[in-house]
Order: C-alpha cells, then structure tokens, then sequence
C-alpha cells in the first residue's frame, strides 16, 4: 500500500507543479479514502529540520542550523493507525536546505 501512496503523493506534486487544479479534487478524495483505511500521509514541506527527527531521512544541502527547514519532499511521512495505536510505515525522504 505504500508504494500506492508513493504514487499518488507523486502525482499529487506533479499536478500542483503543472497547476493543474481541475483533478486535485479526484486526488484529495484517493487521500480521504487513504485515511478511512487507517493510513496518515504527511507531508513535511517547510518544516524546520532538526537532526532529533526520526520519521525522516534527510539529505542536507549546505551547513545545517536552526534555520533549516524541509524545502523539498521526495515520499512523504506515512503512519498506519489501528486499534488506536500509530506506527510508522515509512520513513520520509525530504531535502534540507
């Protein structure tokens, strides 16, 4: 399921890349439907990196400080949430600058 979620995350930023907004309805409701299945997809874009993360793996352009922040998501945080426990699916693959 999350090599699905890949794609559609993936195609997700190729539509918001090409404006194209006309589909971004269709692919919010593939995202509800993610959810009701008990998956959270979170994409990290423009959070503030710190090295204690640990639901991302990052690769550092430049000198890392406190003003480091996620600048580019390549697969998003996914978590899997059943009988009210979450765990992590996987890992995300971010870009800090």
């Amino acid at each position: 399921m999350t090599e699905i979620i890949n794609q559609v995350f993936a195609l997700d930023l190729k539509m918001k890349k090409d404006n194209n907004d006309s589909l971004n309805r269709y692919v919010d409701r593939i995202y509800h439907e993610f959810e009701a299945m008990g998956f959270q997809i979170v994409n990290p874009i423009g959070q503030a990196y710190r090295n204690e993360m640990t639901d991302v793996e990052a690769n550092i352009i430049g000198d890392l400080s406190r003003k480091s922040k996620i600048t580019k998501v390549l697969k998003p945080v996914i978590y899997q949430v059943e009988n009210n426990e979450t765990r992590l699916l996987q890992k995300g693959i971010v870009i800090v600058e």
